[in-house]
Protein backbone atom coordinates (compact mmCIF):
# COMPACT_ATOMS: atom_id res chain seq x y z
CA UNK A 1 0.00 0.00 0.00
CA UNK A 2 1.43 3.37 -0.95
CA UNK A 3 1.66 6.40 1.31
CA UNK A 4 -0.77 9.27 0.89
CA UNK A 5 0.62 12.77 0.47
CA UNK A 6 -0.28 13.61 4.09
CA UNK A 7 1.36 10.39 5.29
CA UNK A 8 4.54 11.47 3.51
CA UNK A 9 4.38 14.99 4.95
CA UNK A 10 4.08 13.65 8.49
CA UNK A 11 6.72 10.93 8.05
CA UNK A 12 9.26 13.46 6.71
CA UNK A 13 9.02 15.29 10.06
CA UNK A 14 9.61 12.20 12.23
CA UNK A 15 13.35 11.68 12.56
CA UNK A 16 15.52 8.86 13.86
CA UNK A 17 16.67 9.20 17.47
CA UNK A 18 15.01 10.45 20.64
CA UNK A 19 17.05 13.66 20.51
CA UNK A 20 15.20 14.48 17.27
CA UNK A 21 11.70 13.96 18.68
CA UNK A 22 8.83 16.16 17.53
CA UNK A 23 5.50 16.60 19.26
CA UNK A 24 2.14 16.00 17.67
CA UNK A 25 1.35 19.69 18.18
CA UNK A 26 4.50 20.67 16.28
CA UNK A 27 3.65 18.30 13.43
CA UNK A 28 0.14 19.71 13.36
CA UNK A 29 1.42 23.28 13.25
CA UNK A 30 3.91 22.57 10.45
CA UNK A 31 1.53 20.48 8.31
CA UNK A 32 -1.61 22.45 9.17
CA UNK A 33 -3.35 19.13 9.91
CA UNK A 34 -5.52 18.64 12.99
CA UNK A 35 -3.72 16.90 15.87
CA UNK A 36 -6.23 14.05 15.69
CA UNK A 37 -5.43 13.62 11.99
CA UNK A 38 -1.71 13.54 12.81
CA UNK A 39 -2.36 10.83 15.42
CA UNK A 40 -4.36 8.80 12.89
CA UNK A 41 -1.60 9.13 10.29
CA UNK A 42 1.07 8.04 12.77
CA UNK A 43 -1.04 5.05 13.77
CA UNK A 44 -1.44 4.11 10.11
CA UNK A 45 2.30 4.51 9.46
CA UNK A 46 2.94 2.08 12.31
CA UNK A 47 0.25 -0.50 11.63
CA UNK A 48 0.01 -0.50 7.83
CA UNK A 49 3.51 0.49 6.81
CA UNK A 50 5.52 -1.00 9.71
CA UNK A 51 7.36 2.24 10.49
CA UNK A 52 8.61 1.83 14.09
CA UNK A 53 7.47 5.21 15.42
CA UNK A 54 7.32 5.62 19.18
CA UNK A 55 5.92 8.44 21.25
CA UNK A 56 7.33 9.47 24.60
CA UNK A 57 5.38 11.75 26.95
CA UNK A 58 7.90 12.20 29.76
CA UNK A 59 11.59 12.88 30.08
CA UNK A 60 14.02 15.03 28.16
CA UNK A 61 12.87 14.07 24.68
CA UNK A 62 9.09 14.26 24.39
CA UNK A 63 7.30 13.49 21.17
CA UNK A 64 7.47 11.12 18.24
CA UNK A 65 10.61 9.60 16.78
CA UNK A 66 11.94 6.46 15.16
CA UNK A 67 14.12 4.63 17.70
CA UNK A 68 17.83 4.62 16.91
CA UNK A 69 18.50 1.63 19.16
CA UNK A 70 16.86 -1.01 21.35
CA UNK A 71 16.93 1.24 24.44
CA UNK A 72 14.89 3.94 22.69
CA UNK A 73 12.51 1.31 21.35
CA UNK A 74 11.95 -0.14 24.83
CA UNK A 75 11.47 3.32 26.34
CA UNK A 76 8.81 4.09 23.74
CA UNK A 77 7.21 0.67 24.16
CA UNK A 78 7.05 1.19 27.93
CA UNK A 79 5.15 4.43 27.43
CA UNK A 80 2.71 2.69 25.10
CA UNK A 81 2.34 -0.26 27.48
CA UNK A 82 1.47 2.08 30.36
CA UNK A 83 -1.11 3.83 28.18
CA UNK A 84 -2.71 0.49 27.34
CA UNK A 85 -2.88 -0.46 31.05
CA UNK A 86 -4.70 2.81 31.83
CA UNK A 87 -7.12 2.26 28.95
CA UNK A 88 -7.81 -1.29 30.20
CA UNK A 89 -8.69 0.11 33.64
CA UNK A 90 -11.02 2.65 32.05
CA UNK A 91 -12.68 -0.03 29.93
CA UNK A 92 -13.19 -2.32 32.94
CA UNK A 93 -14.86 0.47 34.92
CA UNK A 94 -17.01 1.42 31.94
CA UNK A 95 -18.13 -2.15 31.27
CA UNK A 96 -19.09 -2.57 34.93
CA UNK A 97 -20.86 0.78 35.21
CA UNK A 98 -24.11 1.10 37.07
CA UNK A 99 -26.34 3.12 34.77
CA UNK A 100 -28.23 4.60 37.70
CA UNK A 101 -25.67 5.49 40.37
CA UNK A 102 -23.96 8.21 38.32
CA UNK A 103 -27.17 10.26 38.48
CA UNK A 104 -26.40 11.13 42.11
CA UNK A 105 -23.08 12.58 41.00
CA UNK A 106 -24.84 14.64 38.34
CA UNK A 107 -27.24 16.00 40.96
CA UNK A 108 -24.28 17.12 43.08
CA UNK A 109 -22.98 19.30 40.28
CA UNK A 110 -26.37 20.50 39.08
CA UNK A 111 -26.16 18.49 35.89
CA UNK A 112 -28.97 17.07 33.80
CA UNK A 113 -30.60 13.96 35.24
Amino acid sequence: MSLSENDKRVLRLIKVGAENSITGAEISLITKLAERTVQDIISRLITRHSVPIVGVRHGTFRGYFIPANKEELLDGAKTFYNQIREEEKRLAVLMNSDLESYKETLKEVGGYV
